[in-house]
């Protein structure tokens, strides 16, 4: 089954398509850049974030509730040649009104790169949100729920395309393990037809996420589950440069879901979605308005409200989906190294005349510090 969900992943790299970040996101990605000048230097990397997420959720499909607290990752960084980078440290995860950390992970990463445009990261990941999935394959929060990742990551950086290919093994198991290995397998990537940093800009994106349970050294019951998600589509954006508005977008995807495995845990083997999606961004704030139309899709990682299929009640189950979205998003930068992201989303169920909203306050911080240069013997 593994290999089965490699050979997807290098299909979809085959077609020469790719994935597109999603508006609103930016203050949310991590710092991946080796620079050369900081050969031989260690320095301490603090990041971060303080959150608070409230969802107002009425449907069938996801709860309401809110989600409020911290996590804290101090790590040391050495570069021990101009294009290896070594990190080290701890990913803290506290929830307000728990006295004990959620989550205490060690973190461990060796990034390299082999040639301008192509790095290798082993480790821990450039996760969550830095792999630009869309929203009905990936869920937002993740990226403070299960923001550290764990595996293997390839980045491609060139004038035309942009690509993630990932591995993020999520449960290790032993012999006699009473409960199935997990991994979740993604490809992101983004072609440029025309200038990446022009006033017009053309991207075309191609994403696939793959997640499976299974095992052949455990001793567990539950059966095989391969489930593969993609999505693919165009985004267009015009700089207006205007005193108020700057930029006018456009992107609009075509999602899928297809279920490989040999017993179906949900009703549902292959679905479909249309995501059309406007946005504006302006002096102040940006959002946009889209409509997801979706029949018997499913998607284990992304935003529940999307889907056919209720995470409240595993008998729930809707076909057709439609849903009017709207945001709007502020993002601001108080200090070096300390950005804050506000933002309030609205969906609309049509069929079901059910409106639910969420909204967020998130500090994030990112910064380094430099503590001395190692000189080699």
């Amino acid at each position: 089954m593994f290999n089965r969900v490699i050979l997807v992943i290098i299909f979809a790299m085959g077609l020469a398509a790719n994935g597109a970040a999603q508006y609103g996101n930016e203050i949310y990605y991590s710092d991946r850049t080796i620079d050369p000048a900081d050969s031989s230097s260690l320095f301490l990397r603090f990041g971060g974030s303080a959150f608070v997420n409230n969802k107002e959720f009425f449907n069938v499909y996801q709860p309401g509730y809110t989600l409020i607290g911290f996590y804290l990752q101090p790590q040391l960084e050495y570069y021990p040649g101009p294009s290896t980078m070594l990190r080290a440290g701890v990913h803290l995860l506290k929830y307000s009104g728990l006295g004990e950390f959620h989550q205490a992970i060690p973190t461990f990463t060796v990034h390299h790169s082999f040639a301008p445009g192509f790095e290798l990261v082993f480790g821990s990941l450039y996760g969550s949100l830095n792999h630009g999935l869309i929203e009905p394959l990936f869920k937002f929060e993740r990226v403070f729920t299960h923001h550290n990742e764990s595996g293997l990551q390839f980045l491609i950086d060139m004038d035309f395309i942009e690509a993630d290919i990932w591995l993020n093994w999520e449960r290790f198991i032993f012999t006699g393990s009473p409960f199935q290995e997990e991994f979740t397998a993604g490809f992101s990537s983004t072609i440029f037809p025309g200038e990446r940093e022009g006033r017009f800009r053309l991207e075309l994106p191609l994403q696939l996420l793959a997640t499976h349970l299974g095992g052949q050294i455990d001793v567990s019951e539950e059966r095989l589950q391969t489930l593969v998600n993609f999505a693919g589509g165009v985004v267009a954006e015009w700089d207006v440069g205007g005193p108020v508005v700057e930029t006018l977008g456009f992107r609009g995807y075509l999602a899928g879901f297809a279920d490989l495995s040999n017993y179906l845990r949900y009703p549902y083997d292959r679905g479909w979605g249309l995501y059309p999606n406007i946005h504006v961004k302006t002096r102040w704030v940006e959002g946009g308005l889209g409509y997801w139309v979706g029949n018997r899709f499913v998607a284990p990682r992304g935003e529940p409200v999307f889907q056919s299929v209720s995470r409240v009640d595993p008998d729930v189950a809707e076909a057709h989906r439609e849903l009017l979205t709207a945001k709007v998003i502020h993002n601001r930068k108080l200090v070096r190294g300390l950005k804050m992201g506000l933002r309030f989303e609205v969906y609309y169920d049509h069929p079901a005349r059910q409106f639910d909203h969420t909204g967020g306050l998130h500090i994030m911080i990112d910064e380094r510090f430099f503590i001395t240069t190692l000189k080699s013997r």
